[in-house]
Parts: structure tokens; sequence; C-alpha cells
């Protein structure tokens, strides 16, 4: 068998894969990479044994890889699995961005009222007040997010 008919092989394999991957996936980058992959895999298995079959050989190798729909359901994985993790750390991101804000605009807050003319506050007492309410949002917010599922702590 020639190698232009070992590459029909391998391009229909790769086509029947690209059939069944999700939508909204890089089809093209996993193809690319899947052909790489197949390719140094029959290579090597020519390498290994030079007097078997390569027909023999590619079947071989597309065996080792599995049915193109299993192949698709695990780049479905990899590629969820890869999103929930920026989304996660994302929320986290914003978290944290909103922690930073609360606590200056506490700290501003506190100065503008220990400031006013007549008001008879100190800085402190406002710093601690505007505080307490400022974590308290922070966490029931903190806490709404990993009751919706949003986020989870133990990461």
């Amino acid at each position: 068998m020639s190698m232009r008919e070992i590459a029909e092989i391998v391009e229909d394999y790769l086509k029947s894969v690209g059939r069944v991957l999700p939508s909204g996936f890089e089809t093209e980058d996993m193809l690319e990479e899947l052909e790489i992959h197949i390719d140094e895999a029959f290579q090597e298995k020519v390498q290994k044994n030079p007097q078997a079959s390569k027909v023999d050989l590619l079947r071989e190798v597309l065996n080792d890889l599995g049915e193109p729909k299993e192949i698709a359901e695990e780049f479905k994985r990899t590629g969820i699995h890869l999103q929930e993790q920026e989304e996660y750390k994302k929320r986290i991101f914003r978290l944290v961005v909103r922690f930073i804000i609360n606590m200056v605009v506490v700290v501003a807050a506190s100065w503008f009222v220990s400031n006013l003319p007549d008001a008879g506050i100190s800085f402190y007492w406002a710093l601690g007040v505007l505080l307490v309410f400022g974590l308290f949002e922070w966490f029931i917010r903190v806490w709404q997010m990993r009751e919706a599922g949003r986020i989870d702590v133990q990461n």
C-alpha cells in the first residue's frame, strides 16, 4: 500500500473525528495536533517493526487512539475543565478586587466623616464601624456565590 493510501486513511479518520467534535472548539488546531500524534506513533511502529504491513501498523495506531467519538468526548471534557478553571480564577480575582475597593472606600469614608465640621467622630472610630460593615458585606457576597455554586472555597 502506498503512502498516499495511508494518508487517505488518516484523513478519513481525522474527518470522522472532526464531524463529532463539539461546536465552538478550535477543531482545526486539535485535528492538526491529532494528525501529528498519529504520524509520530505510526513512524515509531514502523521503526520497531519494518517488515509488518504499514496498513496494519496504521490500523493499530488508530485502534490505540480509539473511536472518533471517544476522542471527541475526551477533547470536550478537557476543554470544559480548562474553561471552568479560567472562570474560577476570574471570580476569585473579582472578589479580591471587590475587597480591595471596599477597603479603600472604607478608609476614604472614615476620613471624610472624621473631617466633617462639628461631627465629633474620630477617624479610628469611623474606620472601625465602616470596616465591620464592609467586611460583613464582603463575606455575605462570598457566601452567596458559594451557595450559588459559583465558587468553591476548598480549591
